[in-house]
């Protein structure tokens, strides 16, 4: 083994100065390329995984604080804030209507004084003849309880069947129609039963607040 080594260095010895730097250049590149793959490059691969894992771990944690921050913004939001909205838009939507019909009833003629109008326009019109005029139950606008925004609006129908001529009960409709008040048709039914005689069955109806029974 000395005697190798011996016969190294008189190999060295022998070489100029030229070829010394050369040999001990390549041996120093050999070395540090040794120490780099014996030591730093684990070092740098393991560098390289633990940054990819604290990235990861990073991203991680931020979505887990949007998930928390979101979490805590749905605790402190009120459960009932769309039942409480939905409630104020129907609430708004009832005071509207009910106020629409309050200015319908202004225009219209009162239930006590349907009877009286539908008789009084009967006795004005000759050649007719009344079989009844009889005032119906009143009945809830809505038809049901639940329609809160309709309760206590009632239809007052009256109905009215005479007898006459085809032109007397024409002109009893054309008075109806001509009179300065708001009411409604609700059936209108004509036949002739022996000419020129025929008869009309009518029913209209008015609005109103109260349950109250019509004359007639």
């Amino acid at each position: 083994m000395n005697q190798t080594w011996q016969m190294f260095g008189d190999k060295f010895s022998a070489l100029s100065e030229r070829e010394k730097w050369l040999i001990s250049g390549c041996g120093l590149v050999a070395i540090v390329m040794l120490l780099f793959t014996l030591v730093l490059e684990p070092s740098v691969i393991k560098h390289g995984d633990l940054k990819k894992q604290l990235q990861s771990q990073s991203q991680h944690n931020q979505k887990t604080e949007a998930d928390i921050l979101l979490a805590t913004a749905k605790l402190k939001r009120d459960p009932d804030q769309d039942i409480d909205i939905e409630l104020e838009k129907l609430s708004k939507q009832s005071l509207q209507q009910a106020s629409e019909l309050e200015q319908i009833l202004g225009t219209l003629i009162t239930p006590s004084q349907m009877a009286i109008m539908l008789e009084g326009v009967l006795a004005g019109t000759s050649g007719l003849d009344l079989v009844s005029l009889e005032s119906q139950a009143a009945e809830l606008i809505s038809g049901t309880q639940e329609a809160s925004h309709y309760n206590g609006y009632y239809i007052h129908p009256v109905r009215l069947e005479l007898t006459g001529d085809y032109f007397s009960v024409l002109k009893y409709l054309e008075t109806l129609e001509s009179l300065p008040v708001n009411y409604y048709w609700r059936s209108f039914k004509y036949s002739v039963e022996e000419y020129p005689k025929a008869r009309l069955t009518l029913e209209v109806y008015t609005l109103g607040t109260r349950q109250e029974f019509i004359g007639g």
